[in-house]
């Protein structure tokens, strides 16, 4: 073989050297990628959020059976509670009878939002309406950031 020929066996190996390190890279570096994501899914992270399903359109719901029991306050009983968060904005929602014999003035009172080791994670300060003997209004308290990961909340007077 001449000089030219050996000049391009040597640049047609080297090519082939080149094609079958980037072909390994991208098989062996897909591998890498996907080993990552799945040690994330298993992080601490994703397990924080124990009491969560999150639907489709992004909204958390809580799942925690604490959270979700009849709560009572002074004669007041908290039902059918929901405690959401979508963009950033967590919302408690519940029913509030009056199951005493006077009416029940309104107020603003104090909702601690507990993790399930009860400690408070936030404060939220709501108003409950006036509500008369035997009626149900709604509760509606807001609270900026995503506190939607919790086990209970309790409601006590502001004093």
């Amino acid at each position: 073989m001449n000089r030219n020929g050996k000049k391009w066996m040597i640049l047609l190996g080297a090519v082939i050297v080149i094609v079958l390190i980037v072909i390994l890279a991208l098989i062996f570096g897909d591998k890498e990628e996907e080993t990552l994501q799945n040690q994330n899914s298993q992080s601490p992270i994703a397990n924080e959020e124990e009491y969560i399903k999150e639907l489709d359109d992004g909204t958390k719901i809580n799942t925690s059976q604490e959270l979700n029991n009849t709560k009572k306050y002074k004669n007041l009983e908290i039902t059918n509670i929901q405690y959401t968060e979508k963009d950033g904005m967590t919302v408690l929602l519940a029913d509030v009878k009056n199951n005493g014999a006077t009416k029940h003035n309104a107020e603003i009172v104090k909702i601690d939002i507990l993790d399930k080791n009860g400690n408070v994670i936030t404060t939220g300060k709501p108003v409950i309406g006036d509500i008369e003997p035997g009626e149900t209004i709604k509760l509606n308290a807001n609270i900026t950031g995503n506190v939607v990961d919790a086990k209970d909340f309790i409601v006590t007077e502001i004093k």
